[in-house]
């Protein structure tokens, strides 16, 4: 998606960030293109102008694309992004609790390759965790949130991120060049492993954590379980000395991630839905039930317009009983009765009232027989009121009387009522 028309609406919220940003979901009028908007007010649109600036020239598959970004009249600011389906790699961790091995090898490589992508333009992104890194369509990783990003050549000694994904140097407040990203990208690794951020012990005192990182020779707990190669790999980017880490791109050279793309990792399909029925996942919804795993079958544009168009010979059978559900039902006295719904039986208590005011009281039990059309006789209940039973054929229309006190009520309007599939 390159241009964005005039007119957009609001789907609904991603996520907020620290910094008081707002992201949310919009769909373009025009084309009916999904993107995503991070909102800033007049206090943080400067910032949010700078991430717009970092993010305009990135060309990577691996990093979220820049559509654009808009000034509003009271100073905010919004910055239209690519929409990433999958949602957050935090959210992924969440719902798993922690991740296997082989999925982690996936996701930790398309990091690593877009933190050398970065580093080739000069540009740390400085906050590499779960939260600023999301799922594409294909369910491959891309780098989001630039808001502590900059230019590493600037010589501007800025230091930003999450003090649990902090590099020593960092936490001293000396630098934070490219290896501060290379040490984040191990911490993100012990997230997706561990379920939980590093240090988790300590997150509630943001200090502490930061002194224990930055002033003794600590190091994040690594699970024991792990394969010799994952360990390897976290020691390369753990380094406490700067210098002595690995770059992004040495990174992708070694074993745990050279052996990424041989992994079955969990991709997810994402197509144009057919319908608004079928697109439930734009939407808020209260239902843990997902349909996440299912395979849909047409990859590309012309598989899917020849799914959605069919010839007249495929249209359903609307005659055949098979394959119907019911729409509206009560309760019956037989238990293969099918009750009409409340507006056919309103218009006939309404006809018998017209036609008889001196019933004090009438009630008409409706059932449905899949053979005959018949009237049953009225039977005296103690209290003097009568009852009928009226049996009504499904498969076709057939005019009936009904009798109340010796005067006649003709029940014409008996239509057989579809069940939809």
């Amino acid at each position: 998606m390159a241009v964005i028309s005039q007119r957009w609406t609001r789907v609904r919220t991603l996520g907020r960030g620290a910094s008081g940003a707002e992201v949310f979901l919009a769909v373009d009028d025009k084309s009916g293109e999904l993107f995503a908007v991070k909102s800033a007010c007049a206090s943080g649109a400067a910032a949010l102008r700078r991430e717009h600036a970092i993010m305009s020239s990135l060309r990577s598959p691996r990093v979220v694309s820049c559509i654009g970004g808009s000034a509003a009249r009271d100073g905010s600011y919004q910055l239209f992004l690519e929409f990433a389906p999958g949602g957050s790699l935090a959210d992924e961790v969440a719902k798993a609790g922690r991740l296997e091995e082989r999925r982690v090898r996936g996701y930790a490589a398309d990091v690593a390759a877009g933190l050398a992508y970065l580093h080739n333009e000069s540009i740390v992104h400085g906050d590499i965790k779960a939260r600023n890194i999301v799922l594409g369509a294909d369910g491959r990783a891309k780098l989001t949130d630039f808001g502590c990003a900059r230019k590493s050549s600037a010589g501007q000694k800025i230091i930003g991120g999450t003090p649990a994904f902090m590099a020593p140097e960092v936490a001293r407040g000396e630098q934070q060049g490219p290896a501060a990203d290379v040490w984040a990208l191990g911490c993100t690794v012990v997230e997706m492993v561990t379920g939980r951020a590093p240090w988790s012990g300590m997150d509630v005192d943001a200090l502490a954590a930061m002194h224990k990182i930055g002033y003794t020779n600590a190091l994040p707990e690594v699970p024991q379980w792990l394969s010799a190669e994952a360990k390897d790999f976290l020691a390369m980017c753990l380094v406490r000395d700067p210098t002595e880490r690995c770059t992004a791109a040495q990174l992708l050279e070694h074993p745990f991630l050279g052996s990424a793309a041989g992994c079955d990792a969990k991709l997810i399909k994402w197509v144009s839905p057919k319908s608004t029925l079928d697109a439930e996942e734009f939407w808020e919804s209260d239902s843990d039930a997902s349909e996440a795993d299912d395979v849909l079958p047409h990859s590309n544009t012309a598989e899917r317009i020849k799914a959605l168009a069919c010839a007249a010979s495929t249209f359903p059978d609307w005659d055949s009983d098979a394959g119907w559900i019911d729409v509206l039902s009560v309760p019956t006295k037989t238990s293969d009765a099918v009750a009409l719904p409340a507006e056919e039986t309103t218009d006939l208590d309404d006809a018998i009232t017209r036609e008889d005011q001196a019933v004090d009281s009438c009630t008409v039990d409706i059932t449905m027989d899949r053979s005959v059309l018949d009237v049953g006789e009225a039977e005296d209940d103690p209290v003097g009121h009568h009852y009928f039973e009226i049996s009504v054929c499904h498969e076709f229309v057939l005019e009936c009387k009904l009798l109340c006190n010796n005067r006649s009520i003709n029940a014409i309007d008996f239509l057989a009522i579809p069940r939809f599939r």
